[in-house]
């Protein structure tokens, strides 16, 4: 199984708490889906972890992340957690490593995993 990656529903809001001037330092779309991409291989490990022991997952899988003015992740959560703790621990872990270009941004995320 390989990430996909489909962030067709990705959405993205600067915080409203953030002063003007540091909202224009927010992030596109495709900053956000480079950022998904450069760690796809850990998402997959994560999966691959998660399915060896007979559990299977359907996704998507939906988490929300908040990055701070210098492209650090201060959070990230799952908006539902799977049926396995360890894969959610796993993928939160993995966007919690994550570099963003900029910032600050709340985003919503979708991980789709392609079967194939």
């Amino acid at each position: 199984m390989r990430i996909a990656l489909l962030l067709v529903g990705l959405a993205v809001a600067t915080s409203a708490t953030v002063a003007a001037a540091q909202r224009t330092k927010g992030l596109s779309l495709e900053q956000i889906r480079s950022v998904m991409r450069a760690n796809a291989a850990a998402f997959n490990q994560c999966l691959r972890t998660a399915t060896r022991r007979g559990k299977e997952l359907h996704g998507p899988f939906l988490y929300q992340i908040e990055v701070d003015k210098d492209g650090k992740v201060t959070g990230a959560r799952p908006y539902q957690p799977s049926a396995v703790a360890a894969f959610d621990k796993c993928v939160i872990g993995v966007l919690k490593r994550a570099r963003f270009p900029g910032g600050p941004a709340n985003v919503e995320a979708p991980l789709v995993f392609d079967p194939s």
